[in-house]
């Protein structure tokens, strides 16, 4: 277990390390880069985590890295800043919703019985990002290669669509004065985390994480088919609403970090030739659902008038949240849409395991 957990953080250093000092590192981000890292070890050596090792990355910590992430959910603070792209941010969560709806129906026969699992993981994800990826997967407990497949292909969907994104608004946009349109973008760790603190953000993750085990366990006697990931996410959201915000203003950045073992463990335990075999119908699954978010909402930007860079911003904060949202209005010169990425892209982790919840119900 120990050289596991040795493996697994070196993997998640490197993929920091190349975020912060590389600019094609800090284009990718470094969620991205830990999951490739564990996928070209995995794949190229045959290395895979030991089941003890990636059970405790996998529970206790990232548990404490959610409410962490959470904790940063001030919606007194984000709303001045969410306003400009709320409504297509708002139109892309209800297009994911019912793409993730119509494409279950439709390719029903090849997800067989994983497609609520898949509904709900991928609704999840596609509304604000990873961390309601992982609080969906620890809810619904998917079999590992079904949770591995679904991560790559998460992942493999969301490069393709930053890459379009990127062409399109690249194409008809214009930069903003005095700054290229190819600038790489700073990591979101970094802008989010700028105010430190981060101790008395972990003795506020510690403290909700605590009450939440103990709340859970006392509401599951009387429901118990409660998921506990329900109990931390109210719980964190209703916390991160409490005054004292400066004392949370570590808890992103601290959180963020925590977090990437989680997606080493994933790209540790991801063959990608499982994808391209039994794993093609997830990976169309998910490709289906963000094919259908990009084309409604392009649609509806056409009736509604709203601007390109708007539209793909909101795009991308639903599909990879703020940090990729936040990568992708910088990426395309316009810097006046970095806060509203990160606002938007933020609000959409208070979304995103609720509906993705509803979705793995309403197509079981």
């Amino acid at each position: 277990m120990l050289l596991s957990l040795l493996l697994i953080l070196l993997i998640t250093a490197v993929g920091w390390w190349l975020a912060e000092r590389t600019a094609w590192g800090r284009q990718l981000g470094t969620t991205m880069l830990v999951l490739l890292l564990g996928l070209l070890v995995s794949n190229l050596s045959g290395v895979k985590p030991q089941a003890e090792a990636a059970a405790w990355i996998n529970g206790p910590l990232t548990s404490l890295a959610i409410a962490l992430l959470l904790l940063a959910v001030d919606l007194r603070r984000l709303w001045p800043d969410a306003r400009r792209l709320l409504v297509p941010f708002l139109m892309a969560v209800v297009c994911t919703l019912l793409a993730a709806l119509i494409g279950g129906w439709l390719l029903q026969p090849l997800l067989g019985p994983g497609r609520s699992v898949l509904a709900g993981m991928f609704t999840a994800t596609f509304t604000g990002g990873s961390l309601n990826f992982v609080s969906v997967a620890r809810a619904l407990q998917p079999p590992e290669a079904l949770l591995a497949v679904a991560t790559t292909a998460d992942y493999v969907v969301f490069a393709a669509w930053f890459a379009v994104s990127l062409a399109l608004a690249r194409r008809q946009g214009r930069p903003s004065a005095g700054a290229p349109a190819s600038a790489p973008a700073a990591p979101a760790e970094r802008w989010l985390a700028a105010d430190g603190g981060w101790w008395q953000g972990l003795l506020w993750g510690l403290a909700v994480l605590l009450l939440s085990n103990t709340l859970t366990a006392a509401l599951q006697r009387v429901w118990p088919a409660l998921p506990s990931i329900l109990v931390l996410t109210t719980l964190t959201l209703l916390a991160a609403q409490l005054p004292a915000a400066s004392s949370r203003r570590g808890c992103y950045g601290l959180g963020l970090l925590l977090i990437q073992p989680f997606f080493t463990v994933m790209g540790l335990s991801s063959p990608v030739g499982a994808l391209l075999g039994e794993g093609l119908p997830v990976l169309a699954y998910a490709a289906l659902i963000v094919a259908l978010q990009g084309l409604g909402l392009l649609v509806l930007r056409r009736w509604r008038g709203w601007g390109l860079g708007e539209t793909l911003v909101a795009s991308q904060a639903s599909i990879g949240g703020p940090s990729t949202a936040l990568a992708l209005a910088t990426a395309i010169g316009r810097a006046e849409l970095a806060l509203p990425a990160v606002a938007i892209g933020l609000l959409g982790y208070l979304l995103g395991t609720y509906l993705g919840l509803l979705a793995a119900a309403l197509l079981a």
